[in-house]
Parts: C-alpha cells; structure tokens; sequence
C-alpha cells in the first residue's frame, strides 16, 4: 500500500515546497536525473535516468538500463531524449523515448554523440556529434531528420541550450588548443549570427522566462572546477551563487525560474544534486546516495505521468 501511494504521488507530480533560506519555491515539475554507480555495486558500473519529487524525494526509475544520462523533456512531458552509451566513447545513441521510459525510436545512431536538447516550442532537438578531430552542433527534428550542422571549426562543443523561444542556441566550446579555455557562444536555431557571450565559462542554462542564462563560472583558464553564476541573456550582470572547490556542473532551472538545480562532486560516482535560489542563496541538498552519484539534472513538465511499477533509485 505505502509503495502505491508513492507510485501515485510521481504519478500526480504533487508540489512539494523547497525550503531556500527565508524563501520557498514550489516548482510543480518533478526532477529528472541519471546516475553513475559506484565500483562493485550490484547496479553496474554504468547509470541510468531516475525521476523524483521536487524536493528529491521518491525516488523511482525511468529507465533501467546503464549508460543512459542527460536527459530532456518535450514541452508536454510525454517524451524524453536522452543519451545510452560510455561517456565519450564512439558508440553512443541518441534515443527518444515515452514518458515511461520505453524508447519509441534512434534520434542518432551509434557514434560520438552526447548532450541532447528538446527545443521549448517541441520541433527540433539539438545534440553534439563528434569525431576523432572535431565536433558539431546538429539541429533535427524529433523524427531524426537533419535541420541543421554547425561545425566546431577545429574546437570541442558540448551542452547545448535553447532559448525559450527556440531561436537561439547557446553551448560551450572549448579551444582544442588551450587546456581548459572554455567559453559560451551563441547561434540563431540556423547556425548564423554567432557569438561569444561569456568567457572562461561552460554548460549554459536559459532562464524560463529569456532574461538570464545559467552557467558554470571558471576563476581562470586553467581552473579544473567552477561554481554555479548567472548572468543577463547579453552576457552582462555576472554573479556566482555558489562558492566551492567541489566540480559544479549542468545548472537546470525550475518552470518558475525561482531555483536552479544542479550536480556537485568529485567525480560521476561521487556526486549530488542541490538547489540553489537563482537569486542568491544558501543550497540545498535533494538528491545523494551512498550508491551512486547524481548527474545531469532537469525538469519535467507538471503533466500527468502514466501509471507504472518502477524500481527504486537508492
């Protein structure tokens, strides 16, 4: 009866009040994540994509198979695209599936891919596809059918985000030839107009409502960790909201814009998810196991999840 009524409360996407500082936010959307196991435990040494309450609570499956992470919802909720393979290697698929998890079709076959988007207004997915030498940005519909490729120019692309009104796309690149120089740039859906928008800076996140982008702030070049900032869509007003030596990334904000969630750790397997209010404050822990290490947060859309006997994420 008690694992009925939790299925049940996924189910409804209850909102769940998530205390930041003096401040509560109460996103109705439930948390999306994937998770990387630790060495010897009986989940593999892989991961796989988890759903929780917005106060990281209740935590069940999406998926159950390993080596599937990064995942982003449809507008509606009703679909989720994500990527299944070892990270970074050269058998990685991009796959779309049901807000049950069960795949429905193959975005991209097998190869260097990673990071896939699903645009606000629902017609296209942006992901990265690399090659030994290079990468590009490549913009398809969610058929599979391609829209459009920006190529790296001899630099490494990753994290793509779309603006809400999927007119631009912002992600990092990284110079091939300077160790940890990373920077933001941003394209029109069509690859034009292109343009740096922060420096020594990766994995942008736009605010739901256009104003702010989120995103990973480096204190230098060749600084291996940077905390959690934000800064106005021109790339002005900069500010960190966070202040570690722990390795930040993937800041995803909440549907209100109040809270941005986003991994904190040293390594896949030993990492957690917070929250941090996107207007400055203390962060909170939602998500850490002593099994496996939380990654690559998202919302999902405050809709209606069908009814399914999942497995715990513990």
């Amino acid at each position: 009866m008690k694992r009925l009524l939790a299925l049940c409360g996924i189910a409804v996407s209850v909102a769940v009040a998530v205390a930041a500082g003096t401040q509560s936010a109460r996103p109705r959307a439930l948390l999306t994540y994937s998770v990387a196991y630790r060495a010897g435990h009986a989940g593999g040494p892989g991961g796989g994509l988890c759903l929780a309450r917005a106060d990281g609570t209740h935590r069940l499956r999406l998926t159950r198979r390993n080596e599937d992470r990064g995942a982003s919802w449809s507008p509606a909720g009703r679909s989720v695209v994500f990527a299944r393979g070892p990270a970074g290697g050269a058998a990685v698929r991009i796959l779309v599936a049901d807000a049950r998890g069960r795949v429905i079709r193959e975005l991209a076959p097998a190869g260097m891919n990673a990071d896939p988007a699903w645009a606000p207004d629902g017609s296209r997915i942006a992901y990265v596809a690399r090659t030994a030498l290079s990468s590009q940005l490549v913009v398809a519909t969610p058929a599979g059918r391609t829209v459009t490729e920006v190529p790296a120019r001899g630099r490494v692309l990753s994290r793509p985000a779309w603006s809400p009104d999927s007119r631009q796309i912002a992600f990092a690149e990284e110079l091939q030839t300077e160790a940890g120089s990373s920077r933001i740039v941003v394209v029109n859906a069509d690859g034009s107009a292109r343009r740096v928008l922060l420096g020594q800076a990766s994995d942008p996140a736009w605010a739901p409502d256009g104003s702010r982008i989120a995103y990973v702030a480096y204190a230098s070049p060749l600084a291996e960790t940077g905390d959690i900032a934000v800064a106005n869509a021109d790339g002005s007003g900069a500010r960190n909201l966070t202040s570690t030596r722990a390795a930040e990334s993937r800041p995803a904000w909440s549907p209100n814009g109040r809270l941005i969630a986003f991994a904190r750790g040293s390594s896949p397997s030993e990492s957690a998810i917070l929250v941090v209010p996107s207007a400055g404050g203390a962060a909170r822990m939602l998500v850490s196991s002593r099994s496996f290490g939380a990654l690559d947060p998202a919302w999902r859309p405050p809709t209606l999840l069908p009814r399914a006997r999942r497995p715990a994420c513990r």
